[in-house]
Order: C-alpha cells, then sequence, then structure tokens
C-alpha cells in the first residue's frame, strides 16, 4: 500500500514553512507570512505558494492529509473561511498556537510554551487540555513580542525626546531621524515593520543599554506573571520557542530557568501529528 502524503504547514505573521512527507521521502519549503485576519488574500497566496514549492502535482495535492495551524485563526468562523478559499479534501486548520503546543510535547503531554516572534503567546498543557492566553495581536496586546519591543522601544525614544526618559545608544539610534520620522512610519506601520526594530533592542542589550534591558524586563515579567496565571508551577517544564525565545532566557526568574527544556518537536512536528490522524 502507498504511503499517505502528509503536510504541515507553519503559517506565521512573518513566515510560513511548509513540510511534506511520504513514507522515507522528506521535502520542506518556505514562503511569506500567512496571517489570515491581518491580510487573508496575501496569506491564501504564500500558503499557495509554499505548496507549490513542495513540488507535488494538483492530484497528490488533493490526496494529501494537510493540517496547516496559521496566524490569525480566532475561531471556526476564520478556519471555514480557509477551508472554502482552498478546497483541499483533506484539510484541517487550526490556530498556529495548537500546533506549536502539540510539537513542543509531542511524547509527555505536559508543559508550559511561551511563543515570542513577531507576536506572542504562552500556554500550559495538562491532562490533555491547553489553557491559552496572549496572541491577541499588538493593537490589543502580544506583550514581549517583536513587535511589541519594536514598538515600546520607539515610544521610549519619543519619551527622551520629551526629556521624560532614559538618554542610550538605542534611543539615539531610533531617533536619527527625528520623532517626525519615528510618527509618519508608525502610522502607516503593521506589527512585522515594528518587529524589524526587535534587533536593535537584543542588539543594544548585550551591551548593557538601560533602556534596552529595560523593555526585556518588562516583557519578561509579563511572561511569568502569566504563566504563573495559567497554571505553571515549579517543576512543569517551559519551552521558549519563536524567534525571541531564548533571548528571554536570563530575565526570566530562577525557578522558571531550572524547569527550562528543550521542545521535544517543532510546530511542524505538531502539525504533522495532526495530519496523520485524519482519515
Amino acid at each position: 500500500m502507498t504511503a499517505p502524503i502528509l503536510i504541515a504547514v507553519d503559517g506565521g505573521g512573518t513566515v510560513s514553512r511548509y513540510a511534506m512527507r511520504r513514507g522515507a521521502d522528506y521535502s520542506e519549503a518556505t514562503a511569506g507570512p500567512a496571517n489570515v485576519s491581518s491580510d487573508f488574500d496575501g496569506a491564501l497566496a504564500n500558503l499557495r505558494l509554499g505548496l507549490e514549492k513542495l513540488g507535488l502535482s494538483a492530484g497528490e495535492l488533493q490526496d494529501a492529509r494537510i493540517c496547516m495551524g496559521l496566524a490569525g485563526v480566532l475561531d471556526e468562523a476564520d478556519a471555514a473561511r480557509v477551508l472554502n478559499a482552498l478546497k483541499f479534501p483533506h484539510l484541517k486548520v487550526l490556530d498556529d498556537r495548537a500546533i506549536a503546543v502539540r510539537g513542543a510535547f509531542l511524547s509527555s503531554g505536559v508543559g508550559a510554551l511561551a511563543g515570542i516572534g513577531t507576536g506572542s503567546y504562552v500556554a500550559c498543557l495538562r491532562d490533555g487540555a491547553v489553557q491559552f492566553a496572549g496572541g491577541w495581536g499588538l493593537a490589543l496586546g502580544d506583550e514581549a513580542s517583536g513587535a511589541w519591543l519594536g514598538r515600546e522601544a520607539l515610544r521610549a525614544a519619543l519619551m527622551t525626546h520629551e526629556g521624560a526618559g532614559l538618554q542610550s545608544t538605542l534611543v539615539a539610534e531610533l531617533l536619527k531621524g527625528g520623532p517626525a520620522r519615528i510618527m509618519r512610519d508608525a502610522a502607516l506601520a503593521d506589527p512585522a515593520w515594528f518587529g524589524q526594530i526587535a534587533p536593535l533592542v537584543v542588539n543594544a542589550s548585550v551591551t548593557g543599554d538601560k533602556v534596552a534591558m529595560d523593555l526585556l524586563n518588562r516583557g519578561a515579567a509579563y511572561l511569568s506573571d502569566t504563566l504563573r496565571r495559567i497554571g505553571w508551577t515549579d517543576g512543569v517544564p517551559l519551552v521558549l520557542t519563536g524567534s525571541l525565545g531564548p533571548v528571554y532566557k536570563p530575565y526570566l526568574p530562577a525557578d522558571m530557568r531550572a524547569n527550562l527544556k528543550e521542545q521535544e518537536g517543532s510546530a511542524l512536528d505538531g502539525a504533522f501529528a495532526y495530519a496523520a490522524e485524519m482519515p
């Protein structure tokens, strides 16, 4: 019997990742962002491109078991919209947080996770049930995320311009074009644009920049407080994922640092696990 084609998709707000498994055959591809709330048409275009890059025929895609974990899937209506647009007969659409948590604790089924990239969320998995917090987008939350760091860094720079904030190398860099430029750019910016400032914050923190370190301490405090609120306790494994996850490690409380573990699998592994369960 021919091995089924399994496809896993991790659609983030900055980049989307694709993987195909058929028996011993395996391939991966990437495409642009796939946030179906902030840019549905752009997300669909990137999803189609990413699937095309896997090199499967139209018939093979119709036969494949596909699981997509996508940023911006806030409820069943969002998932249905994607299903109706793509029209694959064997397609499961989930929030991207779900595949990340499943992948992180593939065998143990117990742990907490903080996913910190352009956006952010935290989760606690116990007894087969997941409690999520965050992930509401930059307008309403996403504390500690790359987009949040970028926005808060610009706010700090403007405060310094007004004489109410700290002087620092980071602030001086951000104010090079003047406050008017910050306002013009920010007025038209999306989370990905703010997220491009996050590496400046991280690099500045390494040199001891007080503004940058304060931002990371604030982000870490949010992560710590929220993880405890949704059920993390000492002894529960904690995983930091996303491009900024490792950055927060030294800023977390000692009890959390003591419980940090490597994830068992990736978000793509989590999507593969869901795909393998499809009839």
